[in-house]
């Protein structure tokens, strides 16, 4: 009798190993950085299809739905968006899914970066060009110079002065002649 009481001690030593090496694996996949890890492929099609990846535009709930999941023609539309608007509310897609979008818009944000420089030193190399005519050289000149903020199109003028309406009047009339007379 205590031999098999000693088995049964063993038995459910190892059963709460794996049971305790499951829980952690389980911990590790919601903390991992991939995008989605938590999710199965259909659920992450949908994320990524409501987003819109690789330049594509993003589809409402039903469509990504429609897409990722096998609906039957003969559903009705409320019950396929009560099933869409069920499955986005689910904290894991919502995570997902913000985490997507926030990927997508660092990578426009990259892109922008990119083309501006792509453009800058294309008008760099036109403003040294001495094959190019003066006029573009100037012009690309004149281009680099406001990317780098050396031309203010906004003047600013403070005056604090309380001013009436009549002697705003009277200040314009009287820059107007001055204008008119030259």
């Amino acid at each position: 009798m205590q031999i098999v009481i000693l088995v049964i001690t063993s038995i459910s030593i190892n059963l709460t190993c794996i049971n305790s090496t499951t829980k952690s694996e389980r911990s590790k996949a919601k903390t991992s950085k991939v995008i989605g890890a938590d999710l199965t492929a259909k659920q992450m099609g949908f994320c990524r299809d409501i987003v819109g990846i690789n330049g594509a535009i993003g589809m409402t709930l039903v469509d990504a739905y429609r897409n990722n999941y096998n609906v039957s023609k003969d559903i009705k539309g409320n019950s396929l968006r009560a099933m869409a608007s069920k499955l986005r509310a689910d904290v894991n897609i919502t995570t997902t899914v913000n985490r997507l979008l926030e990927h997508k818009e660092q990578l426009s944000r990259a892109n922008m970066v990119k083309r501006s420089d792509v453009i800058l030193s294309k008008i760099e190399k036109m403003a040294d060009d001495v094959t190019l005519n003066e006029a573009t050289r100037l012009k690309a000149l004149e281009l680099l110079a406001k990317n780098l903020g050396l031309f203010t199109d906004v003047i600013k003028v403070d005056d604090a002065r309380e001013k009436t309406s009549d002697e705003i009047q009277d200040e314009l009339v009287t820059r107007l002649n001055s204008l008119l007379n030259k």
